[in-house]
């Protein structure tokens, strides 16, 4: 809203002066010592308003319309053309139509009968009656095993039932040769033969355990090995005999010094007991001794 919206009621309330108006106008409230502050002047009249009111009577008659132009009549006059050069060459007339095709009119004939001049020949031989057809092939013979198929009757006249599979093949024996020093593979079996010579060696058989021990002074680990074939242990390799001991029959391993040790070859084997778990086989080789340890069961 205007700051001038009520100027005619803040005047009036003035006393028709500017300067009080503007004092009641910026100090409205009746508590400021402005809002009634006496300037000490004459009063400043201001302008005197009043209030016209106009009132549309009878409208204004409308202007009067333009002035009508006189419309000048054409009287058009056609004035024939002049050529000014040849006249242009006449159309090419149309060309002719088509004659209509030609219909040329049958001339019917007599018909003359045909002499003949040679007999006629004679008809061909009829041709040979079709070969009659192969006999169908008698059915595949099922052969069943008689323990687990029943006797079948072949008819002509229907399907044979499928043979039956053929039974599956029996599993591989399980291999009784094995080598289980130094390594665990299976081996060819082989002839077993004791040398004469062979480092001192000494089994126990206990309830629940089978053990041999050989004492092996001075060989390398990779020089001896203990198979198992058809319940037989063998140890084999090559060991040290000490040639100044004597014959070897009772003489006793040991160590010593001495140059007079020979490399010598030798197998022995040990009959098992019975219920030895062969596959739980275990051998231990330390400090110069061998120990072969087989449980029972």
């Amino acid at each position: 809203m205007s700051m001038f919206s009520s100027f005619d009621k803040d005047l009036k309330k003035a006393d028709g002066c500017l300067h009080k108006a503007a004092d009641m106008f910026f100090h409205p409230i009746g508590e400021d010592v402005f809002h009634k502050w006496d300037t000490k002047h004459p009063a400043f009249p201001g302008p005197k308003l009043t209030k016209v009111t106009l009132e549309c009577k009878d409208p204004p008659p409308p202007p009067p319309p333009p002035p009508k132009k006189e419309e000048k009549k054409c009287e058009c006059v056609c004035v024939p053309c002049v050529p000014c050069c040849s006249p242009p060459p006449p159309p090419p007339p149309p060309p002719p139509p088509p004659p209509p095709p030609k219909v040329e009119k049958c001339v019917c004939v007599p018909c003359v009968p045909c002499v003949p001049c040679c007999p006629p020949a004679p008809p061909p031989p009829p041709p040979p009656p079709p070969p009659p057809p192969p006999p169908p092939p008698p059915p595949p013979k099922v052969e069943c095993h008689p323990c687990c198929c029943p006797p079948v009757v072949i008819h002509h006249h229907h399907c044979c039932p499928p043979a039956c599979p053929p039974p599956p093949p029996p599993p591989p024996p399980e291999p009784t040769c094995w080598r289980i020093y130094p390594c665990f593979k299976v081996i060819d079996k082989c002839k077993v033969e004791e040398t004469e010579w062979h480092p001192m060696m000494k089994d126990y058989t206990a309830e629940k355990v089978w053990q041999l021990h050989v004492y092996l002074p001075d060989v390398g680990k990779d020089k001896v090995m203990v198979d198992i074939c058809d319940g037989t242990v063998v140890v084999h390799g090559e060991g040290i005999f000490h040639t100044h001991c004597g014959m070897w029959p009772g003489h006793v391993e040991h160590c010593c010094d001495c140059t007079r040790k020979e490399p010598t070859p030798f197998v022995k084997q040990f009959k098992l007991p019975d219920k030895c778990k062969l596959k739980e086989a275990f051998v231990e080789f330390e400090k110069e001794v061998m120990v072969v340890r087989i449980l029972r069961g």
